[in-house]
């Protein structure tokens, strides 16, 4: 079976995503205020806008308060693997954003970490955007929980970020008209037609393929989007099985054995968090990897939670392109953030999550600073929704976009195959594949996308 990748180069190109600054200085400054972006970008020294007046931009009060966030993610059980990173890049990145001033250089936020792992999702937060009255709230890794809590915050009209869910029934079911609600990071649209067009495009060897997914929103979801993306591409492949393992679970013995039974070529997984750690350790110990490719499109974190399980010849994807090592060292804001991270914390950002806490931290700053340059006041919350729409900018994962019409950012797919390596896990091979082939338009829904492609 095939141990790399045999891409087409139009569709699947090698190496990184093209992820050179789209944006003119004049946007650049525009969308976002001098002050902070010279602090993400490192640069020594922090200035008010509102003194500068450049455009006529900036000059009214900031308010004195601090910004009140509230961060929502598993902090405990066995996701914590995945959400811990994600919370300490959050609390990073604020310290980051306050020891320059603050927003606009001059108002602090002020940050307060909750558990996901609750069994009153709606309950905690509906207390947060009403008893305790949190400016904004970002959060959300479980797409079960972003489903339940994304009409309640339409209905309270509660500034949301959602930072890491990747279900896409968030806009296209359960808010499909959002207001005040906005996902900072893909959908899984980008995880699982990125991987239907790797076997179109990259893997011609393969024949018969699997899937094993959590049984839950994120699981059911991501299984979907792939068999629904192989069928209307018309991909020549066979789908041999369909499992559902229990969110959270720890033995997989019985799954393994069927998968080992059915001995397909490839296996589509979006397993994530303990999972996936306890997933691929198994299989890896009963040969489930000896002779099939397995695909791992948000699993790229298990590679810093059990290096020595790791064998050569994994693909891992990571919801975008966000790892720490190799080739992906593609920029000054990537190399700080991964040193910054690796220093406050002494581990490298393995968990994409990590990339994605700082993106949302990010857009959120960046949309207020852009509404006050533009209309020389600090916004609204009205005034932030209409700033937040359309936003761009660099990020350490390259530029991140926000399409006009669509309160979600698309990503490009990228993917390589496991490298173990005497002092971490690299990957090799890489491939990427642009936004536009792997998210749908804003007009439709992403099952009207595929459905026509």
């Amino acid at each position: 079976m095939a141990s790399s990748f045999d891409p087409d180069g139009k569709i699947v190109k090698r190496g990184i995503p093209n992820i050179k600054e789209k944006i003119g200085r004049r946007r650049f400054m525009k969308g976002a205020g001098t002050a902070t972006v010279a602090a993400s970008m490192g640069l020594a020294g922090c200035s008010n806008p509102a003194d500068q007046g450049e455009d006529g931009s900036g000059g009214g009060p900031i308010p004195d308060e601090p910004l009140r966030i509230a961060c929502i993610g598993f902090t405990s059980g066995s996701a914590s693997v995945f959400g811990v990173p994600m919370m300490q890049s959050a609390r990073m990145t604020v310290d980051r954003i306050n020891e320059s001033g603050g927003i606009l250089g001059e108002r602090e936020i002020e940050m307060e970490e909750f558990d996901e792992n609750v069994d009153e999702v709606v309950q905690q937060y509906r207390r947060l955007a009403t008893r305790e009255d949190f400016d904004v709230i970002f959060g959300y890794i479980s797409s079960a929980n972003v489903l339940s809590v994304a009409p309640i915050a339409e209905e309270l009209e509660q500034p949301t970020v959602v930072w890491d869910t990747g279900t896409t029934d968030l806009f296209d079911d359960a808010v499909t008209d959002p207001q005040y609600v906005f996902r900072t990071c893909a959908s899984s649209s980008t995880d699982a037609v990125g991987a239907a067009r790797l076997l179109q495009n990259a893997l011609p060897e393969v024949g018969t393929v699997a899937g094993v997914n959590q049984d839950y929103a994120f699981g059911r979801n991501n299984w979907d989007l792939f068999e629904r993306a192989v069928e209307s591409l018309g991909i020549d492949v066979e789908l041999v099985d369909a499992r559902f393992t229990p969110f959270p679970n720890d033995d997989y013995s019985s799954t393994i054995s069927a998968l080992n039974s059915t001995n397909p070529d490839f296996i589509y997984s979006s397993h994530w968090g303990g999972d996936a750690v306890n997933f691929i350790t198994q299989a890896n110990n009963q040969g489930l990897f000896d002779d099939t490719i397995p695909c791992f499109t948000a699993g790229s974190h298990v590679m810093g939670n059990i290096p020595d399980e790791i064998p050569e010849g994994i693909i891992f994807g990571a919801r975008g392109p966000h790892y720490p090592f190799g080739t992906q060292q593609w920029n000054t804001l990537h190399e700080e953030f991964v040193q910054n991270y690796q220093d406050e914390y002494d581990e490298p950002p393995y968990a994409h999550g990590a990339f994605h806490a700082w993106q949302a931290i990010w857009a959120y700053v960046y949309s207020v600073e852009r509404a006050y340059n533009l209309s020389g006041e600090y916004p609204s919350k009205d005034q932030w929704v209409e700033s937040m729409e359309g936003i761009g900018f660099n990020s350490p994962s390259g530029f991140v976009n926000m399409p006009q019409g669509s309160h979600n950012v698309t990503e490009p797919s990228f993917y390589g195959f496991s490298d173990p390596q005497e002092d971490r896990v690299a990957l090799r091979d890489t491939v990427w594949i642009t936004p536009e082939q792997v998210n749908p338009p804003a007009s439709m829904t992403t099952g009207e996308w595929i459905d026509q492609l």
